[in-house]
């Protein structure tokens, strides 16, 4: 539906009420009565109507009280205040209390003596035209104030002193009619230009820039609305010329800014700098251990809360970790041991838990993210979260056409969105400690078993968000998602490299955190490949696990499938985390030689905004 704007006053409209007044001891007298309905109003405009339907008037300054009753609309004689406002057979029926003042209480022997006219101050936001009935319907409108008037204000105006100033109110046209067939002997292009999913309409409808503004307000206008955005903020993004994508980016950085100062996030509680210092993972360890809580109450009381939360009755062998603990810096033996001496650990081995010559501190959450390849690839995170998400995404943009005449009219073209919803699906992580290992007290201890658990789960995270089979609880990874590019890259070499970034640039997509993920083995190959011959210029500029190729980083990782590689704009997949951290302790794992098992529960989803910003090949071979 085509949209342009109007500066429209604040306007009124007049009716004879029925005022229910009521005397009170505390004010002048309290009264109830319709203040506006559906009746067709003459403007200057058209003919206008209210809608009176849920969701069309914002009665958000009613509600708060801060919506003033006046006498004959003027604002410098306020007689009391609203306090209330609903819907009633197509009415919009008003309670008020007039002030404990002699003004007041002139009014109300008016009102008392037969005055039975009132006016309702309203300011339009969005009307649609209807060509059928012929008529502009608001469908957003807002009251501002509502009078006892002596004589009707002119409908077909602003009112007050309040007329000369205007609001800008967006009119939805009906539909124009199709373009006309072009005429004999008048050359003309008829062919049209579909920008794809994820590019803006503003670089596809260049042959009319009213239509492309049109197109980009009303795209960003869908956005804001539909996930809540601020007008303020929706204005700023209108009025600085950002582009729907640039919007969708914005309010996705909402989003995320949402999740991590959510205060109802069901693991968060507001623990203090001291309390979170004070929890103690091996404490809680060995009170599940032993089924007895009496030495760990902190813990218990914390663990009870997010339980609460959740609805679930505590069991003595499980507990709940707070967000802020997850989050908490620990110190970690050193991530560039062997990987065999950063398994299971006791503590009387020097290959078990003796090498903690130099640790780092990290919290849980961020060793999850440091061990991913994925996060350090640069995709979006949403922590924090509590209940399903969604994450807006511009499914198609508009279409431009061709004029071929100066009489063709623009056939009505519109940009769509949909939503990537994200739920929380479960990993579980699992490892053995000794028992002495839990007795111990130190720092290291507890930073042993949050960094092996944490690693546990990354590989399951990444992988989840490189192959997420979608199925058996698992999220869809980027590689099974749907419409991604698909790159032949057989015997591979610079010019088939380049073919990942020719496939993502088709689909009118700038990488903004771009590279290539692929298996050490194919890695390998690319390292000793050169781009130009007789040249030290290897493919794979790099170690086997960092790198650069093409321009872009490159990581290998054993997630991936074998003789596979995927490029593409890391910054399009958004994963969510739910700050739940739920851990189990089983005593008899190893009961003969005194080992324990803890088992992790960890939530998070995968969501690809735009299929095409990523390529991917399922056979590279040397």
């Amino acid at each position: 539906m085509p949209e342009d704007r109007l500066d429209i006053p604040r306007l009124a409209r007049f009716q004879t009420a029925d005022i229910a007044f009521e005397e009170r001891a505390d004010s002048a007298g309290k009264l109830r009565f319709p203040a506006s309905s559906e009746a067709p109003v003459e403007r200057y405009f058209g003919t206008e109507v209210l809608s009176h339907v849920k969701g069309a008037i914002r009665t958000e300054r009613i509600d708060s009280g801060a919506a003033p009753l006046l006498f004959n609309h003027d604002w410098a004689d306020p007689v009391g205040m609203l306090d209330g406002a609903h819907l009633e057979d197509g009415r919009l029926v008003v309670d008020a209390h007039l002030f404990d003042t002699a003004r007041a209480r002139e009014v109300a022997q008016m009102v008392k003596g037969g005055l039975r006219n009132v006016s309702i101050g309203y300011q339009l936001h969005v009307v649609e035209e209807q060509k059928k009935e012929q008529r502009f319907l608001a469908t957003d409108w807002e009251p501002l104030e509502v009078s006892i008037v002596t004589v009707p204000a002119d409908p077909s105006v602003g009112i007050g002193r309040e007329a000369e100033h205007k609001y800008s109110v967006r009119i939805l046209r009906a539909e124009s009619p199709a373009a006309p067939a072009a005429q004999p002997g008048v050359h003309s292009m008829d062919q049209s230009t579909t920008a794809a999913a994820g590019s803006s309409a503003d670089a596809t409808v260049q042959n009319n820039g009213t239509e492309t503004e049109r197109l980009r307000i009303k795209g960003i206008t869908a956005l804001c609305r539909q996930h809540k955005v601020d007008e303020q903020t929706r204005d700023q993004w209108i009025d600085s010329g950002k582009t729907v994508d640039e919007a969708a980016q914005g309010v996705l950085d909402i989003i995320a800014a949402r999740a991590e100062r959510n205060p109802e996030t069901v693991a968060k509680l507001d623990l203090t700098s001291k309390e979170v210092q004070r929890y103690s993972l091996l404490r809680a360890v060995n009170a599940a251990l032993d089924k007895n809580w009496q030495k760990a109450g902190f813990e218990a009381e914390t663990s009870r809360a997010i339980a609460q939360r959740l609805n679930k009755v505590p069991d003595a062998n499980t507990f709940y970790v707070p967000f802020e603990v997850q989050q908490r810096e620990v110190p970690i033996q050193r991530r560039d041991l062997p990987p065999h001496l950063q398994r299971d650990m006791t503590v009387a081995t020097a290959s078990a838990g003796g090498y903690l010559v130099d640790t780092q501190n990290l919290g849980f959450i961020e060793l999850l993210r440091n061990r991913s390849v994925a996060f350090r690839m640069g995709v979006r995170r949403l922590s924090g979260l509590n209940g399903n998400v969604t994450v807006p995404k511009q499914s198609g943009s508009g279409t431009a056409y061709w004029l071929g005449t100066e009489a063709t009219a623009i056939t009505e073209s519109n940009q769509t969105f949909t939503q990537v919803s994200l739920s929380p699906h479960t990993v579980g992580a699992y490892t053995e400690v000794s028992r002495l290992l839990t007795l111990q007290s130190s720092p290291d201890a507890e930073g042993i078993i949050t960094s092996d658990l944490s690693k546990i789960v990354s590989i399951a995270a990444d992988l989840a968000v490189l192959n997420g089979s979608g199925a058996a609880g698992q999220p869809l990874g980027i590689i099974n998602t749907p419409s991604i590019g698909a790159t032949t890259a057989t015997s591979a070499d610079y010019g088939k490299i380049l073919d990942f970034q020719a496939d993502v640039a088709g689909a009118n997509v700038v990488p903004m955190s771009g590279g290539y993920v692929t298996t050490s083995a194919v890695a390998k190959i690319l390292a000793a490949k050169s781009r130009f011959s007789n040249t030290d210029t290897p493919l794979w500029d790099g170690n086997l696990w960092d790198a650069t190729m093409a321009g872009f980083r490159a990581m290998s990782s054993e997630q991936m499938p074998t003789g596979t590689m995927l490029f593409g704009d890391w910054s399009e997949v958004v994963v969510a985390e739910w700050g739940v951290l739920e851990i189990a302790v089983n005593p008899a794992a190893n009961f003969a030689a005194g080992i324990i098992g803890i088992r992790a529960f960890y939530s998070m989803d995968v969501g690809v905004r735009y299929a095409g910003a990523f390529s991917y090949s399922s056979s590279v071979t040397a």
